[in-house]
């Protein structure tokens, strides 16, 4: 059998609750004043304070603290290497430069750098410098040719040095095909040497800006007589572009011994207008 406790009577615990109350009067009553002055005191100094103290730490912590370095290139990309350069001379204190780096990055590339050439003498005194701006893709080489330079004193040879490189890991999404048709050589009426030919854009898509390289090579193709570049914009989807690069000099050499280089910059926004379809090689 469950015993239920007795509660007590509804009188007992109003009696309870007020001689409870009673006594708590009776004790504050006899607490000195001087406590609730000082109570009233703390609250109300404590607000102002709290905020002031709030906006001093606050503005002490923001003072003080130091954000982690941010690390801008999360990856370290071997440097630019240098395969060949090379002086041409073509008389009068006229010279023509060419140098090809190479990117040893298989996954990282040089969206842009900046590079200079510098001219020496047979003694190692610099004679002058040429600057400009390229690009490499991910484990690609190309050549950066400067077709004509005027040269105080005849340079025997050029160093070809880099400066900020623009890393990405960045890939192209698309890879271009080109071909150059119709390539031929001759003579302006001023007896100055040009190479011609169509550049035929093979994609479905417009490109903003081709750049073509000019290398004329001897019968064994391995020392370069002469160079020269051309860029050409706004190439239409399958379109025929006719180019002709004027050499200066007045050699002569056989269609056979230019090679004519298309490259395209294909990490700068923009390059490309549409998604390229593949097209058979006509």
């Amino acid at each position: 059998m469950v015993n239920i406790p007795k509660l007590p009577e509804k009188e007992e615990l109003e009696f309870k609750e007020k001689e409870f109350f009673l006594s708590l009067s009776e004790q504050l009553d006899a607490s000195s004043r001087y406590w609730y002055f000082a109570l009233i005191v703390v609250a109300a100094v404590s607000v102002p304070v709290g905020f002031l103290l709030r906006g001093t730490l606050s503005r002490t912590f923001i003072g003080s603290y130091e954000p982690p370095p941010v690390n801008t290139t999360p990856y370290t990309p071997e440097p630019l290497q240098v395969l060949q350069t090379g002086v041409l001379p073509l008389g009068g204190g006229v010279v023509s430069i060419y140098g090809q780096p190479r990117n040893p990055n298989p996954d990282i590339s040089a969206r842009g750098f900046d590079y200079v050439f510098v001219l020496e003498d047979a003694a190692g005194q610099e004679t002058g410098r040429v600057e400009g701006k390229s690009y490499l893709l991910a484990g690609d080489s190309r050549f950066i040719v400067v077709p004509s330079h005027a040269s105080a004193s005849q340079p025997a040879r050029v160093r070809l040095e880099f400066g900020e490189v623009d890393w990405t890991k960045l890939q192209p999404e698309h890879d271009l095909r080109f071909e150059i048709a119709q390539k031929n050589t001759g003579f302006t009426p001023e007896g100055r040497f040009f190479v011609e030919g169509l550049l035929r854009n093979l994609q479905s898509v417009q490109i903003k800006q081709v750049d073509l390289d000019f290398l004329v090579f001897d019968e064994q193709h391995q020392n370069l007589l002469g160079v020269n570049t051309g860029s050409y914009t706004d190439l239409f989807p399958l379109e025929n572009r006719y180019f002709r690069a004027i050499f200066p000099g007045s050699r002569v050499f056989p269609p056979e011994s230019v090679e004519v280089i298309p490259s395209v910059n294909l990490l700068s926004p923009g390059v490309i207008i549409g998604t390229p379809e593949k097209v058979p090689v006509r």
